[in-house]
């Protein structure tokens, strides 16, 4: 497989349009709504090994299953130098987290709103960041699963995500169909660590 160069910032803004992935145990300070959409279900999206690392240039190759790819770490990322051939990166995603769900009328079309914030590693630590989205939306519920206590949505532009509903009260009366407003937590980490031995 050809290496190719991506900026580590880009990858994960792109991993945040999935819809059914997860998130890392991370140290950071959480608030509320970061911790809620952490505590949704969770899954690896990449996980990889520092193999080179070209200083000069930012650039550091990582090894998978899939083969090598090669990362661009723009000035954003911080505590470049922390980085050592051997650490790994994880990239995850936390389901995203229903904080809001309610019935509306079908004609009752709300822009979507998109609230995001980013927590990085401290200096000196190794190369990490999360970023949590809250998103406001009037979607069409297109599935329940009351099991798993989780709904899928298909939002105006017809993307469809899947939503964990922590709390039973907010799925009364929601049936198939219905239209909602929903406002929910979505996270992603991609975090640079050293493999225990």
């Amino acid at each position: 497989m050809t290496a190719q160069k991506i900026s580590l910032s880009l990858l994960t803004a792109s991993l945040l349009g999935l819809s059914s992935i997860a998130m890392a145990q991370y140290d950071y300070p959480a608030d509320p709504v970061v911790a809620g959409a952490i505590a949704g279900e969770r899954g690896q999206i990449y996980s990889g090994i520092v193999t080179k690392i070209d200083t000069k240039n930012r650039v550091v190759t990582f090894k998978s299953k899939e083969g090598e790819l090669d990362i661009v770490a723009g000035p954003e990322v911080k505590n470049f130098a922390q980085i050592k051939v051997g650490d790994r990166l994880d990239v995850q995603y936390a389901l995203a987290v229903a904080i809001e769900l309610v019935k509306t009328k079908n004609n009752d079309v709300r822009g979507r709103e998109v609230i995001s914030d980013t927590q990085t590693a401290p200096a000196g630590n190794k190369p990490g960041m999360v970023k949590t989205n809250i998103v406001k939306t009037t979607a069409s519920v297109v599935a329940i699963d009351q099991k798993k206590q989780i709904v899928s949505l298909k939002g105006p532009k017809g993307n469809v995500v899947n939503v964990k509903v922590q709390n039973p009260a907010l799925l009364k009366g929601i049936t198939t169909n219905d239209q909602v407003y929903v406002t929910y937590a979505e996270a992603v980490a991609a975090v640079v660590s050293t493999p225990k031995k």
